[in-house]
């Protein structure tokens, strides 16, 4: 039933395309993501533009099938509550989207998106602006909302799956739930959240509301706030390179940036490995060449799981106290916890703070990592993972060294990796 409703809401979203014709799409504002609260922003963008905006909230909580479809989910909260008898379990699963539940909130949000003009121009305007959906920006405004939602309603899911009930995540070693989720402390901690979620719950709340905040709360309770960190970075621990950048004269530079990639050391004590100073040997060595006006370290919380250290900000660290480069010049990524996203999030970064984007950047790292960078291997990944290349290799000067062209589409949000969205 629900795939058969799937593909019927998308054929009437081709119709009503073909009927009203091409839309004018929004460019991607070059700026930093708006953000009010930065786990939520970062990992359900789409969320965060329906809740805030107060015109697109009263047609929501106006449209009777989104209020019905949010007045049926509260229902089954309270009962289970009633019935489940603390099964904490049984309590959550009601808080998950069902593949007919999605289909039915699409077929909702088309009809709404059809009948208010108003609605479709302000929701696709902050959608396109903000760059989180990307991929889709060839698309109609129908078909980004309905793409959008899924994803978010998806990505939900997954959190209440991971941090819920133990699920194996994407990267089991250093993603997973910080708790034995079937201890009686967990299962209590659980039935007290779903509670909270549950009396906070009205009709003037939006449909998505309930399950949005229990994945919130869960990856808080989990100590999984590591995308939230730091944020708004160009206001914080970047405020002086992004200030910089405003002056720069990209003119006197053959490259944009010098990327260069994190590497965990390991263990709980130690705050960079070897491998991580010697990576910022070689950017300070080309930074002072003059190869660039900035240095990009990438690395987050990451090895060993749940470190305190970040790997972007041992290596400013080192960089400010070893290797003479200013903190005017140096940017953080302090988010990345692979090759692929080291690479994707250097991208965004060099986006979203004005930096030329028709301008190659440089990565320098040991022989072996920039061996992969430039592998097949690691672009399959990248095409696994992230669905799209978040560079291109112009060439490779050295063994220690790589030129890419930064690809606008790693601005796009996946929520299904919620620790580095």
């Amino acid at each position: 039933m629900g795939m058969q409703f799937a593909a019927l809401r998308r054929a009437l979203i081709v119709v009503f395309i073909l009927t009203l014709g091409c839309s004018a799409h929004a460019q991607v504002a070059v700026r930093p993501l708006p953000m009010h609260n930065p786990l939520q922003d970062k990992n359900f963008y789409l969320f965060s533009v329906l809740g805030q905006n107060s015109e697109i909230r009263n047609a929501l909580t106006g449209d009777p099938a989104l209020a019905s479809i949010a007045a049926y989910r509260r229902r089954n909260v309270d009962q289970a509550l009633r019935l489940c008898k603390s099964n904490a379990d049984c309590e959550l699963k009601t808080l998950f989207w069902t593949d007919e539940e999605i289909n039915h909130v699409s077929g909702a949000l088309f009809s709404l998106d059809r009948n208010n003009p108003q609605f479709r121009r302000q929701v696709d305007r902050e959608l396109r602006s903000s760059g989180a959906y990307v991929l889709d920006e060839k698309q109609s405004p129908a078909v980004l909302l309905d793409d959008a939602w899924e994803i978010c309603a998806r990505g939900v899911d997954d959190i209440l799956s991971v941090y819920g009930q133990g699920a194996a995540p994407r990267y089991p070693l250093i993603d997973s739930s910080s708790f034995d989720v079937n201890s009686p402390e967990f299962q209590q901690r659980l039935d007290a959240l779903v509670r909270t979620v549950d009396a906070a719950s009205s009709p003037s709340q939006l449909f998505f509301d309930p399950s949005l905040s229990a994945a919130l709360r869960l990856l808080e309770m989990n100590h999984r706030d590591e995308a939230g960190r730091l944020e708004p970075m160009q206001a914080g621990v970047n405020a002086a390179a992004v200030r910089a950048i405003r002056s720069t004269i990209w003119k006197k530079y053959p490259y944009s940036v010098i990327i260069v990639p994190g590497a965990g050391p390991g263990d709980r004590i130690t705050p960079l490995s070897k491998a991580g100073r010697n990576r910022c040997a070689l950017a300070a060595e080309a930074y002072h060449a003059g190869k660039a006006p900035f240095v990009l370290v990438s690395g987050g919380f990451v090895h060993p799981s749940q470190t305190r250290f970040s790997e972007a900000l041992e290596m400013k660290k080192a960089l400010l106290d070893e290797f003479n480069v200013p903190e005017s010049a140096i940017l953080v990524d302090p988010h990345a916890r692979h090759t692929t996203t080291n690479m994707r999030n250097a991208a965004r970064e060099i986006f979203r703070y004005g930096m030329p984007m028709d301008k190659p950047a440089l990565v320098v790292s040991d022989s072996a990592q920039i061996g992969y960078i430039a592998s097949q291997s690691l672009a399959d990944r990248c095409m696994r993972e992230l669905g799209y290349m978040p560079y291109r290799i112009a060439s490779r000067p050295s063994d220690t060294s790589l030129v890419v062209a930064p690809s606008i589409d790693s601005l796009e949000q996946d929520p299904m990796d919620p620790l580095d969205p």
